[in-house]
């Protein structure tokens, strides 16, 4: 499941997408292709807000 983060990329102002793969959360520009490794989300796996809202993603696994 893809969560956005609109207009928030350091390196270029983009639109960033959050998403996981077998290392750990991760969040990448859509324009840009900058990538970045979310460590907290790696260490806890709990609730994180995104537009306002709160989401336990931990539970969205699929394996």
């Amino acid at each position: 499941m893809l969560h956005w983060k609109l207009k928030n990329c350091s390196r270029c102002g983009g639109d960033l997408f959050v998403d996981r793969d077998l290392d750990g959360w991760f969040e990448q520009c859509l324009q840009c292709s900058y990538r970045r490794e979310l460590p907290e989300l790696k260490k806890r796996g709990v609730a994180v807000g995104v537009g306002g809202r709160q989401e336990d993603w931990s539970k969205n696994e699929e394996n």
